[in-house]
């Protein structure tokens, strides 16, 4: 029994220093993915007309992973909402779609708060290309209805 304790713990030993190890890899592959860029972005309007309430952004880093991004002018009032959401063109997952909510993002844009982001998603294949839509919501008494969409222009 003292010999399976021994084992175990120098097993879990083992266990912390291999994640120890790979801490340090996953910073430096998140620090070299610098250099994010808005690739395309478009304003946030009510019935398609100014003035812009918000901007949906389509982001890129150095890493060649992509993202969909919304901002509003101002703070989300309680009976409102925002999301951003990432469409893939192309590729093994072409016509999926994340959203803020999707695992990953940060969750959606709601009371007090001004922004939120989709997961990144890799893409080196020259033939994938991608394209941020931002929806704003208000609940009216009767469950959240949009009231606002745009969408970027579908780019790589």
């Amino acid at each position: 029994m003292k010999t399976l304790g021994i084992l175990l713990s120098t097993a879990g030993l083992a266990g912390a220093g291999a994640i120890a190890l790979a801490l340090p890899a996953q910073a430096a592959t998140a620090a070299s993915c610098s250099g994010a860029r808005s690739i395309s972005s478009a304003p946030m309007l009510r019935d398609h007309r100014p003035p812009s309430w918000g901007t949906i952004r389509l982001v890129r880093d150095n890493c060649s992973q992509y993202w969909a991004e919304i901002t509003m002018a101002s703070s989300v009032v309680a009976n409102a909402r925002a999301n951003a959401f990432l469409v893939q063109y192309g590729g093994s997952n072409d016509g999926r779609v994340l959203s803020c909510d999707s695992s990953g993002g940060n969750g959606a844009v709601i009371h007090g708060q001004r922004s939120c982001r989709t997961p990144k998603v890799k893409a080196t294949s020259g033939s994938i290309t991608f394209a941020a839509i931002g929806r704003e919501y208000h609940n009216y008494g009767g469950g959240y209805e949009e009231i606002s969409e745009n969408a970027t222009r579908r780019t790589r």
